[in-house]
Parts: C-alpha cells; sequence; structure tokens
C-alpha cells in the first residue's frame, strides 16, 4: 500500500458508510410504505408480506455491514495519524490531517492553513514525498 492509498483509505470506509447509511434509510423507508399500505389495500389479492420482511432482512444486513466498516474506520484512521505524525513540519502535518482525517476540501484545508491553493498543493506534494522518503529509511515501504 502507498502512501497516498493508506492516507486515502478512511475517505474511501467513510464513503461506503454514507452509501450503506442512505440505503438502510431507503430499504426502511419502503418496508413502512408496504407495512402501512396494507390497511388501504381494496383489491381482492394481497400485497406479499414477504417482500417486507426481505426489505428490513436487508436493512439488517447493512447495519451489520455499516458496523463493520465503523471498526475499519477507526483502525485505518489510527493507521493514517500514527503515518501523518511521522513528518518532522507541523505545518504539513495540520495539512494532511486537515485533508485526510478530517475530509477537508482543498479550498477549506488552503484557508486554515492560510496559504493560497497553489500553495497548498505544493505542500502537500512535498509532504507526501518527505513522508515516502521517511518510510523508506525506516525501512518501511508503504
Amino acid at each position: 500500500m502507498t502512501v497516498r492509498e493508506c492516507l486515502e483509505r478512511p475517505g474511501k470506509i467513510r464513503q461506503a458508510i454514507s452509501i450503506r447509511l442512505m440505503r438502510i434509510e431507503m430499504l426502511q423507508k419502503y418496508s413502512v410504505r408496504l407495512s402501512s399500505g396494507l390497511n388501504q389495500v381494496r383489491v381482492k389479492s394481497s400485497p406479499d408480506p414477504t417482500r417486507m420482511q426481505a426489505l428490513l432482512a436487508e436493512a439488517a444486513d447493512e447495519e451489520k455491514e455499516v458496523t463493520r466498516l465503523e471498526a475499519e474506520l477507526s483502525q485505518a484512521s489510527s493507521e493514517a495519524a500514527i503515518l501523518i505524525s511521522r513528518l518532522p513540519d507541523m505545518e504539513m502535518i495540520r495539512l494532511l490531517e486537515l485533508r485526510y482525517l478530517e475530509c477537508q476540501g482543498w479550498p477549506e484545508t488552503a484557508m486554515s492553513l492560510n496559504r493560497s491553493l497553489n500553495g497548498a498543493y505544493k505542500l502537500h506534494r512535498r509532504a507526501l514525498d518527505l513522508l515516502q522518503r521517511v518510510l523508506a529509511s525506516c525501512g518501511e515501504r508503504k
């Protein structure tokens, strides 16, 4: 795993969690629609009662996956924080924390550091290069 992949991993896991949470909400919403609509049905055939159960079971499976992903996020965030802490420059550390641990966009990150957008990009490149060299000197290849 490269330095950049390690740093980007928490953000990717956060996205996966967000997608799963939206899916859970959608599944629960559809299951409520199915259950509340049963009283108002005026046709002779009844809706499939197992459909609501299937939706709720799928939502429960998604909730288990969210729990697993949250544990993975905690581990990935810790690894990224440890990696970032190996940098000798506090401004580089803060930039990588804002960008990868706090998931700020580039404009917000640059403003937080009182830098131009190009200055933040350059500092970011230097931080990643320096971090790669620090890891290589420690005998770790990430």
